[in-house]
């Protein structure tokens, strides 16, 4: 079982998933960042030959997350899809049947640099396109790590597909995803499975939690997050 990890962000109660999102459970509302559905679509339409799945792995595994945390609410931090021609057929009919199973969720979509170039979403789908710097009470949600404005307590965004270099004891494991907060600035990991990673060099006073589940002894389908103070 995937680990989450409650903690407290400017005195706002969070739990991080291992799977690579955010559940606030007093707002019942779960984020993710960079889905990028139907990447691998538009890299097949342009001859480039990639497996298919990832869009419909990473469907389940927000399935699972959804069901798993009780959330009422899905908010997406950008770049929902990777470029127009990401609206395969079949990538669409996967959509249309994930909106009609959790036809209670309220969907939200944060606008991010990929959604421009794919412009305005199919009017029957149930999901709000926002503006970056859309509120949840005191927390702004972007796409951009950007200034947090000074009448928010934290923003949440993504974009970055945030990574640090890992070891132990003199082993390499090469690039971990994490989560990363730095200056009121929270940046979720890219939770597309056909998504690229972007080392990051935390500062003084900035916090990560590394997603272990590819280091994992046995190769199991366990995730622990680790903790890191950056003092």
């Amino acid at each position: 079982m995937k680990q989450i990890m409650d903690v407290e962000v400017a005195g706002i109660a969070l739990q991080l998933c291992a799977d690579r999102a955010v559940f606030w459970p007093e707002q019942r509302a779960l984020f993710v960042a960079d889905t990028h559905f139907g990447k691998a679509a538009t890299f097949r339409r342009h001859g480039i030959p990639v497996p298919s799945g990832s869009t419909a792995g990473t469907l389940h595994k927000i399935d699972s997350l959804l069901q798993s945390t009780n959330a009422t609410r899905l908010i997406i931090l950008g770049d929902m899809f990777h470029a127009r021609s990401s609206l395969s057929p079949k990538v669409c009919e996967l959509l249309e049947a994930f909106f009609a199973k959790h036809d209670e969720i309220d969907f939200t979509l944060v606008w991010g640099n990929h959604d421009t170039q794919v412009g305005r979403l199919p009017s029957s789908w149930p999901i709000e396109v926002v503006e970056p710097g859309a509120r949840m009470g005191t927390v702004a949600l972007g796409h951009h790590p950007v200034p947090v404005p000074g009448d928010a307590s934290l923003l949440l965004c993504g974009h970055l597909h945030p990574a640090v270099r890992f070891a132990v004891g003199g082993e390499d494991f090469g690039k971990l995803s994490c989560f990363w907060l730095s200056e009121r600035c929270f940046v979720l990991p890219a939770i597309g499975g056909f998504t690229g990673t972007h080392v990051i060099r935390p500062q003084r006073g900035d916090q990560t939690w590394l997603i272990l589940d590819d280091v994992m002894a046995g190769g199991n389908d366990d995730g622990t997050l680790l903790h890191q103070h950056y003092r």
